[in-house]
């Protein structure tokens, strides 16, 4: 399967090596990928599907994130390094702010992933970022950039404090450092009035995400993890994709999510493959939530941003 959508849309997620957390394993379950002390592994893999997800995700999230970079204080003519960027959404993103006068550098660890990224830059006519297969504590750069900044990273660190510190490195005096992720607890995805087939999905994606080791609550630990990094005291933001009805897509970017967590999910005995029910799970979502007329509220993406001191 190979689809590859319009630029401009969800960055994939990689983060700096870092030692794996201290986690209980579920009992009885079977190990799902871990980190180790060389490279991080992406819970979700590396599939055409998540690669597709990731980019519908991004049509629901860029808003969020054009906000965030403007508001952390993105301008034309700054350097700026997009940490885990994936597919490049997020440097797609930032590559508009800052003009042709300015540039911006897409690292991940995964090569095939970042040939999406460069197709989809020519396709967009953007000549002012350019995409490094290399880890951030690998990465040589002989200029400081004036901002480094990554969506949906630390979740996955394993170490988010030593993350944002490697971040802040590479970042000059006064440059800014700014970071969103999710927060993945048991009220993250929730429906108004409350719609059973919502809270099951909420279960299933995020503990299942506990149980593999995922940082759930990253976004509540977003201003203390930058203190413990030595930055400054963050500013924070929340906002959350909300729809309803049967015509929005929502359900499918819910269905493909649950997807992609499938083997975490089977792997952790949070529920099965016959359970779920994975291809019918959007139809099941449009018809049986969108037609009640329940409000789904997706995952809270919170944002963090401060300066380097002088």
């Amino acid at each position: 399967m190979r689809t590859y959508a319009t630029p401009g849309r969800e960055a994939s997620v990689r983060a700096p090596p870092v030692a794996p957390p201290q986690t209980r394993p579920h009992e009885g379950a079977q190990p799902v990928q871990t980190t180790t002390a060389h490279q991080h592994a992406y819970l979700l893999g590396h599939s055409d599907e998540e690669i597709n997800r990731l980019i519908l995700q991004s049509s629901f999230l860029n808003d969020l994130t054009r906000h965030m970079l403007v508001d952390a204080g993105l301008t034309p003519g700054m350097r700026v390094l997009d940490i885990g960027t994936g597919a490049g959404d997020v440097a797609l993103l930032a590559a508009e702010i800052v003009g042709a006068e300015g540039e911006v550098v897409g690292i991940d660890i995964n090569g095939e992933v970042l040939d999406i990224a460069r197709t989809r830059a020519d396709e967009a006519g953007l000549t002012n970022v350019r995409f490094i297969e290399t880890d951030l504590r690998a990465m040589a750069f002989v200029e400081a950039f004036d901002a480094a900044v990554g969506r949906l990273i630390l979740i996955h660190s394993g170490d988010p404090v030593a993350a944002l510190t490697a971040a802040a490195r590479t970042v000059r005096p006064g440059g800014i450092i700014a970071f969103q992720d999710f927060n993945l607890l048991e009220d993250s995805i929730r429906s108004y009035p409350p719609h059973p087939l919502v809270t099951v999905v909420n279960r299933w994606i995020c503990e299942s995400a506990a149980r593999a080791g995922l940082i759930c609550d990253i976004g509540y630990r977003l201003f203390s993890c930058f203190i413990a990094a030595g930055l400054p005291e963050p500013e924070l933001r929340c906002g959350s994709p909300m729809g309803c009805g049967t015509s929005w897509d929502g359900y499918v970017w819910a269905a493909e999510s649950v997807r992609s967590f499938l083997p975490a999910i089977t792997q952790t005995e949070v529920a099965t493959a016959e359970e779920v029910d994975i291809d019918s799970l959007a139809a099941r979502l449009r018809t049986e939530v969108g037609a009640s007329g329940s409000v789904l509220r997706a995952p809270d993406v919170i944002s963090a941003w401060t300066r380097k001191p002088l």
